[in-house]
């Protein structure tokens, strides 16, 4: 075998030499030429398929593709017409033609571009001092290059205009008016996307965009709340090109802490009180937001075009923790802008808050009760009777936790949301000095519910609201039904954070309103949460029919007649204030595992919850 295996090798080895090289020669340059042909075949496949637009139609106004003199010119008639002010009242129901955008597989909004063109009046005297700025190009680039961009005027769902209205200053106010009325699609100001970051001028300086624009929806800067339409406009940074240049650190010194004006001499000691991790994270999630949404036209752009999306396709919109969650940490980091982790830990527990005017006996009865709850940290008793004193030291209940009795100055039913420092615990109970019905089963359960939910108000009285039709308003109901959209905070678990909220940060004059009708504190708490998360509110065990501020109490404010049409009348001024009605309304309520299987009540972990 060997042998003949020598004898083979000597054999082609012998022609090899003579034939192989002759056949490299010969094919050499054809097998080289082909795939040549091929692989330039396939670039310039690759190009033309996945380049973004057509050269003509990126070309139309891009500013690095063709120079703003290249643009037609377009003399505007003193004649022309002037699109309308501007409708304050414009909703997406009512300004908004989303029939334009009709069924999309994908559930995203489609986007043109008008082509550029150079404005000027009859004179030649352009309607613009700097023309196509280079954020504004910035901004139509990104859309261009993203997949809302196309240039199909048939199949847009929304137009953005190349005239650049970002800095007002810079405008000729009846010009850029006349402008966008002549634009083919323009049909007043429908479905028209206009990007303003600079409004207004001297010496008023109004807080939106002065050119008049009919219906179109602004993405502005600077709005307040007599300017911005709830739901309709989109309220947006005002970009600096500078900010380009500055490199931020990885770990970036900024994060939001709310501190009070008069805690400022507290401040070293309040940011040295919070944990490491805590403040890790809050750097993490600060970078990740500027990064997502303010850091560039792109990003703003971007942002500006998925809010819209959300509302044209709300059942496929982004969720509340895609939008605040950065990727990298959704699981291991925050779950909300509370910054808390996704379950907060049960070791710290609740602080009770209990609001009393007088009834010492029934106030005694709640503390005795809530005492018996194993997660109670402490129990803060908020005094709001300023012409009695609260009972001696001596005869108030002997409990395990620490009790602390605070006095207000007045009598205020917004003294209950008060960020008291005593309140050491992120979770909080409020409860009325009657709601002596609820077991120590019930009240550790929800807050083994608020646990997994720490940005929603967790509650036992739940609440609906409701449109009437023929009041053309909206009324309040605290009929038995399935449907729930608040929870009354005489008996509810809630993060501390709404504290600060509701006593910073409550829109418009709706503090002084509760405080003035001695009513509704409770929906305004809902509103505030409701509006801040987008979410509703959680009712907990099937209980129902027990002692409530309207149902049945002996000496409270619902033996007023007045007190349910109050109720309405607080909804409907919210709503207002609001600018919109942030209460979602749901058909849910949390029961405990096993609740009404039948089972030994020693398997059960909360065997003491109350029925129907």
């Amino acid at each position: 075998m060997v042998r003949l295996s020598m004898c083979a090798s000597g054999k082609y080895s012998s022609r090899g030499p003579a034939l192989i090289p002759r056949m490299k020669t010969k094919h050499r340059i054809y097998y080289i030429t082909l795939f040549s042909v091929v692989l330039l075949g396939l670039i310039a496949t690759g190009m033309f398929q996945f380049w973004p637009h057509s050269i003509e139609s990126t070309a139309d106004w891009g500013l690095d593709r063709r120079s703003v003199h290249d643009a037609p010119l377009i003399r505007l008639p003193v004649a022309n017409p002037i699109p309308e002010r501007g409708d304050l009242s414009c909703r997406m129901h009512t300004c908004f033609d989303v029939y334009r955008c009709g069924y999309n597989p994908k559930n995203r909004i489609k986007v043109y571009i008008y082509p550029l063109q150079r404005f000027v009046d009859e004179v030649g005297v352009p309607i613009s001092s700097t023309g196509l700025s280079r954020e504004y190009n910035d901004l139509l680039s990104a859309i261009s290059d993203s997949e809302f961009y196309t240039d199909d005027v048939t199949r847009a769902c929304l137009f953005v205009p190349s005239i650049d209205v970002l800095n007002q200053n810079s405008l000729r106010i009846r010009e850029t008016a006349q402008a966008l009325a002549m634009l083919p699609r323009w049909d007043k100001g429908m479905n028209h996307l206009l990007f303003n970051m600079l409004p207004g001028g001297p010496p008023d300086y109004n807080t939106a965009l002065d050119v008049p624009r009919d219906r179109a929806l602004l993405a502005g800067g600077g709005f307040s709340t007599w300017t911005y339409r709830q739901g309709y406009d989109v309220s947006i940074p005002v970009y600096s090109p500078l900010s380009a240049d500055v490199e931020l650190p990885e770990r970036q010194p900024g994060a939001s802490v709310v501190i009070p004006e008069e805690k400022l001499p507290e401040m070293y000691t309040i940011l040295k009180s919070i944990p490491h991790r805590q403040v890790e994270e809050m750097q993490r999630q600060a970078r990740w937001f500027w990064d997502a949404y303010f850091s560039s036209m792109k990003a703003i752009g971007m942002t500006t075009l998925q809010i819209i999306n959300d509302r044209i396709y709300p059942y496929a919109a982004r969720t509340y923790e895609q939008w605040n969650n950065p990727p990298l940490v959704k699981w291991s980091s925050v779950n909300s802008p509370l910054f808390l982790p996704l379950i907060p830990p049960r070791s710290p527990g609740f602080t009770a808050v209990v609001l009393t005017y007088d009834r010492i006996e029934s106030l005694f009865r709640v503390i005795t009760e809530i005492s018996k709850v194993p997660s109670l940290a402490k129990l803060l008793v908020v005094w709001n009777n300023q012409n009695k004193s609260p009972p001696e030291d001596s005869l108030w209940p002997k409990i395990a936790a620490p009790l602390k009795v605070v006095r207000t100055k007045e009598n205020k039913l917004s003294n209950r949301f008060f960020p008291y420092d005593e309140i050491e615990t992120e979770a909080v109970l409020a409860i009325d000095d009657d709601i002596i019905m609820l077991t120590s089963d019930e009240l550790q359960f929800g807050y083994e519910v608020w646990r997994e939910f720490p940005d929603r108000l967790v509650g036992y009285p739940g609440r609906l609201h409701l449109w009437d039709h023929e009041m053309g308003k909206w009324k309040y109901e605290s009929e038995w039904t399935n449907e729930v959209s608040m929870v009354l905070t005489g008996a509810a678990f809630y993060h501390k954070y709404f504290n600060y909220l509701y006593t910073y940060k409550m829109p418009g004059d709706i503090k002084n309103w509760v405080d003035a009708h001695m009513n509704c504190e409770d929906i305004a708490m809902n509103f505030l949460v409701a509006n801040i998360t987008g979410k509703a509110p959680i009712k907990v065990t099937p209980r129902k029919k027990f002692k409530c501020p309207e149902c049945t109490a002996i000496d409270g404010l619902s033996l007023d007649q007045t007190h349910m049409v109050e109720r309405s009348e607080c909804i409907n001024k919210f709503a207002s204030v609001f600018g919109t009605m942030p209460l979602k309304v749901v058909e849910h309520r949390a029961d405990p595992v096993l609740y009404k299987d039948d089972f030994p009540e020693k398997l059960k972990s909360f065997p003491n919850i109350g029925s129907l």
